[in-house]
């Protein structure tokens, strides 16, 4: 089957994989045209691109959650991993925090940049037409719990602030 391009180095079956859903038998289908596609193409080459231009190499651990599949994790009720306008994301040969920080000096207009636990990074944008927030955030676990930090730092200064 002939992979469906969203830009130049991203392709729709990268925001749709999902160990997950499959153990479900959740459908993670996504029609051309449909909402969810459009999302997916803006993220891929509003956010994504220019960060793999830049950087190298991007790996999606997380793309498109359809509602069940985002159930199914925990995910939040507002994610907009439901809607195709987010994606957790990591780079060869870059920690989390440097790709964090390089979406903070990008210029890119994201809505949501966060340096989630030292492992990855959530990219995150609005609908075509709405204006991004900017916001930068570090999500670290602090005494069992998931404490979220205005900015972007490293996981022993997140963790020593919200401690």
């Amino acid at each position: 089957m002939k992979r469906q391009p969203l830009s130049r180095n991203f392709y729709l079956d990268e925001f749709t994989r999902s160990q997950t859903a499959a153990r479900h038998g959740i459908d993670m289908t996504v029609a051309p045209g449909s909402e969810v596609y459009r999302n997916l193409k803006l993220l891929a080459e509003l956010a994504l691109q220019p960060a793999r231009d830049a950087l190298g190499p991007i790996f999606i651990s997380s793309g498109y959650r359809p509602v069940a599949l985002n159930r199914a994790i925990g995910g939040s009720s507002t994610s907009a991993h439901v809607h195709g306008l987010a994606a957790d994301i990591a780079v060869s040969g870059h920690s989390p925090l440097e790709v964090a920080r390089w979406f903070e000096s990008s210029g890119i207009a994201f809505d949501q940049v966060i340096h989630e636990f030292g492992r990855w990074v959530h990219v995150g944008i609005v609908p075509e037409g709405q204006v991004p927030r900017q916001q930068l955030l570090t999500a670290a676990k602090v005494k069992g719990r998931t404490a979220y930090l205005y900015g972007i730092h490293s996981m022993d200064e997140a963790i020593r602030r919200a401690g």
